[in-house]
């Protein structure tokens, strides 16, 4: 018997779904289920038929769509778009239902009136990558399209996306609102922008070192050794690493952690282990294949414990060989610097920084008690100024400061005398411009974080630091710019253990703009990844005043309160007022949802 034959076609596959259904279904069931009956009659199904697509299937609030043209395929998703963009003008804000579109050129399996395949689930995935009320088209698409629409592309990049093999290149359609672009889309071309993974020379994650010493307390020596072997690789310009806090969150959940290699689009990982006993130490290293984890070498070093500096700086430059031969060897030569002589220090800084990922008072009084020690056991080592004076900001931020204007000048201080002590570090400039932004000193901060990214071009999280920075506190073209920088990073790894934070940074830059329909739906976004952050809690709660749901806002409210007791509105206020110094004109909107709903 011949088996039946498999029919394929080359077509232009639509995806569209509605953004945050679950809420909205979760607020008013019966209203969002005639607002998706409205849609579909009044404004998606009519352009479907008009630019002659043929709807495949329909599952809850998804579309499945086929067009044989690139053409017909992007002008209904546009023309649906502003027809639905439109309609909300006159919906109040906690009633508009947003639409992400994902569209895809590619060849499909054809099954009866059904159709299959990667083509089908790559539609699927630009789908998700789409902004509420957005459209977002693979390459495919966008070089067939060519310039037959007036039409703008934000370039994203290769993509990781789950359950398709190879990266793919996506572009984000502008103008799908009739004309009036989205604020991100008119970005200067002498903005900042975050390199594609590809450009790099080779790339890295160190994965957290296991420790296999008896006594716990000995965990901060493994985490040290790779957080340093980190700080040294992003010193290389053409080397892509992962950072150490990117990685250390997923200690103990390999499996994921692969994930986020994958995501990273990384080449290789570094893992290892060490065991300390008395006043000696070992250290094993391996180096292998991301795609499959096969070793490519494995070094053990038995040493006094004092060698532990020497240990680190034989790792890296083994690293940096094998990825660039001579090249590389000969800049890592010119980064390489040793922070400390001083192990006690070292390990007072490796504890602190422990401490410092975890938002409590406790754990935040003991990161300031060891970050002191450790600078007066070592004045000239730059790395315990900037861990003193980032824990002394965390403090302030988180309202665990004793008195924030003295926090706030001990921290200016101990992180401008690290920048004198080791004025390029990446590490450092991150720092400094986290110091200088929360102390209203918005131009130095951006200046600082620029060179940061500049030195470390792979750092994606001195970028989302860049870009909150001028998202917060910029000129309207620096808050294009820094929602460009945001939405590229948070595509290029979603991922990543920051996401929730860069969700956060994205809710307060849309209330900026007044778009608080996308700001709340960031920060909801942000509290399902991190549900212990305060200040994305307090976020959302202000987004839902704006948008009248008070019960939503005061329910938002108490779970910020829950999180963090110190984290009120009041200080959360001042924290906004100081960012945004430079726009004195902005003070009035300061958690102005908080007021409406009668919060504040």
């Amino acid at each position: 018997m011949v088996a039946d034959k498999v029919i394929r076609r080359l077509a232009t596959v639509l995806f569209a779904d509605v953004a945050n259904y679950s809420a909205l279904m979760g607020r008013d069931e019966a209203g969002t289920l005639a607002a998706l009956k409205g849609h579909r009659e009044q404004r998606i199904d009519p352009a479907i038929a008009r630019h002659q697509g043929r709807l495949v299937g329909t599952a809850g609030d998804s579309l499945l769509v086929e067009f044989s043209s690139v053409v017909a395929a992007v002008s209904c998703a546009t023309e649906v778009q502003a027809q639905i963009a439109a309609h909300n003008a006159d919906v109040p804000a906690a009633a508009r239902m947003a639409f992400r579109i994902g569209i895809n050129l590619a060849e499909v399996i054809v099954e009866g009136d059904e159709i299959y395949g990667d083509g089908v689930n790559v539609a699927a995935r630009l789908e998700a990558v789409a902004e509420p009320g957005g459209i977002c088209a693979s390459r495919a698409v966008v070089e067939q399209l060519g310039n037959r629409l007036p039409l703008g592309f934000e370039n994203l990049g290769p993509i990781k996306v789950k359950n398709i093999a190879e990266p793919v290149h996506a572009f984000r359609i502008r103008g799908a609102d009739g004309g009036q672009a989205p604020a991100e889309a008119t970005v200067p071309a002498s903005a900042a922008r975050p390199p594609r993974p590809e450009e790099a020379r080779g790339s890295i994650a160190v994965f957290p070192f296991s420790s296999l010493s008896p006594d716990p307390a000995d965990a901060y020596l493994a985490d040290g050794i790779a957080a340093e072997i980190v700080a040294m690789l992003a010193r290389m310009p053409d080397l892509r690493v992962v950072s150490r806090q990117a990685m250390a969150a997923y200690r103990g959940r390999e499996s994921e952690a692969r994930a986020l290699v994958d995501d990273l689009q990384i080449r290789y990982v570094l893992t290892g282990s060490v065991r300390h006993a008395g006043d000696r130490i070992r250290v094993t290293a391996e180096l292998s294949e991301a795609a499959d984890f096969t070793q490519l070498w494995s070094r053990t070093y038995e040493r006094e414990l004092a060698d532990i500096f020497a240990v680190q700086e034989e790792i890296a430059e083994a690293i940096v060989i094998a990825f660039g031969g001579e090249y590389l060897r000969a800049e890592w030569r010119r980064a390489r610097r040793r922070p400390t002589d001083n192990l006690d220090a070292w390990g007072l800084v490796q504890k602190a920084r422990s401490l410092n990922l975890p938002v409590n008072r406790t754990a935040a009084d003991e990161a300031l008690r060891l970050a002191r020690e450790a600078v007066a056991l070592d004045p000239g080592y730059a790395g315990a100024h900037a861990c003193l004076a980032s824990t002394l900001m965390q403090r302030v931020l988180n309202g665990f400061a004793a008195d924030s204007a003295a926090e706030r000048a001990e921290a200016v201080a101990a992180v401008e005398r690290a920048a004198d002590l080791s004025p390029d570090d990446p590490m450092v400039l991150r720092a400094l411009g986290n110091v200088f932004s929360n102390c209203g000193e918005h131009d130095k901060a951006v200046r600082m974080l620029r060179r940061a990214v500049q030195i470390a071009p792979f750092d994606f999280q001195c970028w989302g630091r860049l870009g909150r920075t001028l998202a917060y506190g910029g000129s309207d073209d620096e808050l294009r710019e820094g929602h460009a920088i945001l939405d590229r990073i948070m595509a290029a790894a979603p991922n990543h253990p920051m996401q929730s934070y860069w969700l956060y940074f994205k809710a307060v830059a849309c209330m900026r703009e007044g778009r608080n329909a996308e700001a709340a739906d960031y920060a909801e976004r942000s509290v399902e990844a991190q549900p212990a952050y305060a200040g994305a809690w307090l976020t959302l709660a202000d987004a839902l005043g704006r948008l009248g749901r008070v019960d939503a806002a005061r329910e938002a409210m108490a779970r910020a309160q829950r999180a963090n007791p110190a984290m009120t509105p009041a200080h959360l206020a001042e924290q906004i007022r100081i960012l945004a110094a430079d726009r004195p004109e902005s003070a009035g909107e300061t958690l102005a949802g908080l007021r409406a709903a009668g919060l504040l």
